[in-house]
This record gives C-alpha cells, structure tokens and sequence, in this order.
C-alpha cells in the first residue's frame, strides 16, 4: 500500500495547472516562437519538477515517463533558448493528460480518522508490550494497519500470533520442555503443558512466592484457552470472518492481556 497525502498532491497539481494557464496566455500575446524569460522557465522548472516527485510518490508511472523527453527539449535544463512558447504548451498539456490518464486508473483508499491511531503503530500496545516482545512487532503493527484499513478478519488473525507470543513466553518461564519447538508445538499442546505445570506449583509447600505466582498464573493460563476456543480456531480455519465491532473488541482484550504478560513476561 502506498502512502501520501492528498493534499501535498492536490497542492502541486493546483500549481500546474495555473502554470499552464499562464503559459497559455502568454503564448496567445507573443505567439508560439517567443522564448520564456529567465523567471518564468524558473518558476515552470520548480513547478513540473515538484510534480515529478508527487506522481513518483503516487505511483503514477505515465507521468514520470514523459521527465526524460522534457529533459532533452530542454524544458528542465538551465538554458531557456532551446524551445519556443509552443513547445512548452505542448509539452504540459501532454503531461496533464498524462497525469489525468493515470488518476482515472487508479483507486485511492482514505482512512477513517477514528481508524488512523490503528495504522503502522509497531507501539500499538504500548512502551512495555513493545520492549518485552519485541518479536511481536510485525503482527501488533499488521493488526492495527488491517483494523484501520477496514480488514477485520486479518485483524482477528494477526492478534492471535500476538497471543502466540504470549503463550510460548509463558511456557518458557514454567521450564516447559523443548522450548526451541514451541512454534512446531499446537496451542492445545502447549496449553496442556502449562496447566501441568501450574498443577505441579499447586503441589509445592505454600509460601508467599507460590502464593503470588499462582495468583498470576491462574489468571493468565485460562486466557489462552479462551483465545482458542472464541478466535483462534475459528479464524485460522476459516470458520468464521468478523467486523468492525469484532475486530475491535478483540483488539480491546489481546492489547489488556499482553500488557499483563508484560509485567511478569518476555518473549
């Protein structure tokens, strides 16, 4: 997806087009055999550069193939007697069609401003979540950008690999065996062996350590089974697809439960 802001765009194409008109009277005052002053090519230099670089912003590629024909008239360059008022009128017109021909192909996508504090946040979840799982980077900021972008099921699915993150760390920090295949490991697999591990602390002599890991661990474990059974499963198996009010909400409870993980957790 490609990002610019219309009105920069809107801004410089405001300015060609009066460059045009501009030229377009002097051109029906003096005739099609006069030259530009040293201003005036100035100013028509500034301008169709400016415009340049916003098509190559916009990907408008019909444009960008007409710099090198304008650079060889002469037209970019610093000597003004090489064309005639004709030619230049030519040649913006020729490029504004240009322009206009690649404008009509395109579909341009504009955020909602409420969607906009979703895209490209890798610190959706805030400084700790971001410091402590550094690897989920990529799918917090793909779950944001596909919630602002209107794609709420590819939302649902880039938060479950978040909690992903989430599960393994727990499973490291209760020495789960074979820490180096958890990803090869299912969600059920790997719920089932923390729980056996929550069970074995259950067992140990009471102390106030226990007591306060317990408290943490009782109330993040089961989370993991509720993410699989409500989201998880349904979205990587394609059972179901989901809204905008879905999206969020999931978003709303994924976001509050890894800042909890990050308190205790890292992965």
């Amino acid at each position: 997806m490609l990002k610019f802001r219309a009105d920069e765009f809107f801004a410089v194409l405001r300015e060609f087009f009066e460059l045009e008109h501009r030229i377009g009277l002097i051109f029906e005052e003096k005739g099609g055999n006069e030259k530009l002053t040293e201003s005036q090519a100035a100013r028509a230099r500034f301008v169709i550069n400016a415009l340049f670089f916003e098509c190559e912003r916009a990907a408008l590629f019909r444009p960008l193939e007409r710099q090198e024909r304008l650079e060889q008239s002469g037209i970019l360059g610093q000597d003004q007697t090489k064309y005639t008022l004709e030619t230049v009128k030519w040649e913006l017109m020729e490029l504004r069609m240009a322009v206009l021909t690649d404008l009509h192909k395109r579909v341009f996508l504009r955020l909602e401003d409420s969607s906009e504090d979703y895209y490209e946040q890798t610190k959706l979840f805030g400084d700790a979540v971001a410091e402590r799982f550094p690897k989920g980077a990529y799918d917090i900021n793909e779950a944001g950008s596909c919630l602002a972008a209107g794609r709420y099921t590819a939302s649902v699915f880039h938060l479950m690999r978040v909690a992903e993150y989430g599960l393994r760390a727990l499973a490291k920090k209760l020495k789960v065996k074979s820490p180096t295949t958890f990803e090869l490991k299912t969600w059920d697999e790997l719920i089932r062996e923390v729980e056996r591990q929550i069970q074995a602390i259950i067992q140990k002599p009471k102390t106030r350590r226990r007591s306060k890991d317990l408290e943490f661990y009782n109330t993040v474990a089961p989370q993991f089974r509720y993410f699989k059974d409500g989201w998880r499963n349904l979205v990587m198996h394609t059972r179901t697809n989901y809204d905008e009010h879905q999206a969020i909400s999931v978003m709303v409870h994924v976001r509050e439960f890894m800042q909890l993980l990050a308190t205790r957790l890292k992965g």
